[in-house]
């Protein structure tokens, strides 16, 4: 991406909406992590006062009856008050990592998008995004709710995420999405005149649940999707347009399926494995209305 200076708003167009990242869920696990060590350092000052006469061994029996022994009293306090210890460490933890996570914030233009970080600012115009990524993570993946989107030029570039702390974060997302089909969508439709092929990245229906489960959500194979006025090609089948009738789209299954003139489906995916899917999809539907016009004619 261009590392830069603000771009000339001639460039940008003007600046739509700003968006940054709650501080709710950093607040909340600064206090609970200081709370957890201040616990642990209470509950081992409790063992400097124990009374005297309590040095024989213990158990303790939990809920479900697992019984844990220890040599004495001081060692269950030693435990717990380490076990406090650890658990407030961790909290740090993910209170670091979730600050790295929510140190960037956003400003959507008419022509591109803003990435802001630690004063650094990098902007990139929607018409050179190609690879635009939705997908679903946390604990609403099973219904498949976009929590994430990530945006690159090429699939030489990293992957810049955004994540559902953002403030504003479905309006971002919608917002991103229109914009980027606004701005793409001349340059496809001059590529598809030209008898040119317009290319979609695509991953599978498995590595879309899979990542929906994995850590490492941007660590993608992609196949390509050609799409241009005479055919459209995936995984080295290639289906003349002339042929293709309709694309439905299933909320529950999450699919796009295209289908023939005589219902057979020639590709089904799930819909946020196509990259820049809105774009994919409005790309059909200029083809498929072009086809439709000429048979009119015929």
């Amino acid at each position: 991406m261009q590392s830069s200076s603000t771009p000339a708003s001639s460039d940008t167009g003007e600046l739509i909406a700003s968006f940054r990242h709650g501080k709710g869920f950093l607040i909340f696990s600064l206090i609970f992590g200081v709370a957890l060590l201040a616990l642990a350092a209470f509950v081992l000052y409790l063992g400097t006062i124990l009374p005297p006469g309590n040095e024989g061994p213990v158990g303790i029996t939990t809920s479900r009856g697992m019984t844990m022994n220890f040599s004495s009293a001081q060692s269950v306090i030693n435990f717990t008050s380490g076990l406090l210890a650890i658990l407030g460490l961790c909290v740090f933890g993910l209170y670091a990592w979730h600050k790295k996570l929510r140190s960037t914030s956003y400003e959507v233009y008419e022509h591109g998008i803003a990435r802001i970080n630690q004063g650094q600012r990098e902007y990139t115009p929607f018409v050179e995004i190609q690879d635009l990524y939705l997908f679903s993570s946390g604990q609403t993946v099973m219904t498949g709710l976009i929590t994430n989107l990530a945006y690159r030029r090429t699939a030489a570039e990293p992957f810049h995420r955004v994540i559902e702390s953002l403030k504003g974060f479905q309006e971002f997302q919608q917002m991103v999405r229109e914009l980027h089909v606004r701005a793409r969508m001349p340059g496809v439709l001059s590529t598809l005149e030209s008898g040119e092929a317009v290319r979609f990245n695509c991953i599978s229906s498995g590595q879309v649940w899979g990542k929906r489960m994995s850590g490492n959500f941007l660590k993608i194979t992609t196949a390509p999707i050609l799409v241009s006025a005479q055919c459209l090609e995936y995984q080295g089948s290639k289906v003349p347009m002339s042929t293709l009738r309709s694309v439905d789209l299933n909320a529950w299954t999450e699919k796009v399926v295209v289908k023939d003139e005589n219902g057979k489906s020639v590709l089904s995916t799930i819909a946020t494995g196509i990259l820049s899917h809105d774009l994919f999809l409005h790309t059909l539907d200029a083809v498929f209305t072009k086809e439709a016009q000429a048979r009119e004619l015929a």
